[in-house]
């Protein structure tokens, strides 16, 4: 499905990062007050890995983590991304079969953005009447 939409047209071209030994209370105050719901965390450029909203609540406060531990003890590894000419369908497509909110976008194996479900949603509305994926 081409939605007209590419992701380069939708996404945060400035990204916020940490270092993987920052610790967690520090990296939650910092997405509260920046109002995003991920971080990307990242060492010498090299991205390790991202932090999401969900990651703080179900890895730190329902486990009684210590906030003052490192983020990467949180951190998600495995990250999916999409690139910059990918049509949002594509973005569509990977945060519901793996059930994610935020994407990072990479070209050339370099972080150039970040996009997220509301990010699209606040975009076109009208997309998640034609979204017909993963049974939605």
């Amino acid at each position: 499905m081409d939605t007209g939409y590419k992701i380069s047209d939708l996404m945060v071209q400035r990204v916020l990062t940490a270092e993987p030994s920052a610790p967690v209370k520090m990296c939650a105050k910092l997405m509260a007050d920046k109002q995003i719901g991920s971080l990307v965390i990242a060492e010498n450029k090299k991205i390790l890995g991202i932090v999401t909203e969900q990651d703080m609540s179900r890895r730190v406060v329902a486990k009684a983590l210590d906030y003052e531990a490192p983020v990467s003890e949180i951190l998600t590894k495995k990250l999916v991304d999409v690139m910059p000419t990918d049509d949002i369908y594509t973005a569509m497509v990977r945060m519901s079969k793996y059930n994610i909110k935020h994407l990072p976008v990479v070209s050339a194996g370099k972080l150039v953005g970040i996009i997220s479900f509301k990010d699209i949603i606040r975009a076109e509305p009208a997309l998640l009447e034609k979204w017909d994926v993963g049974g939605r």
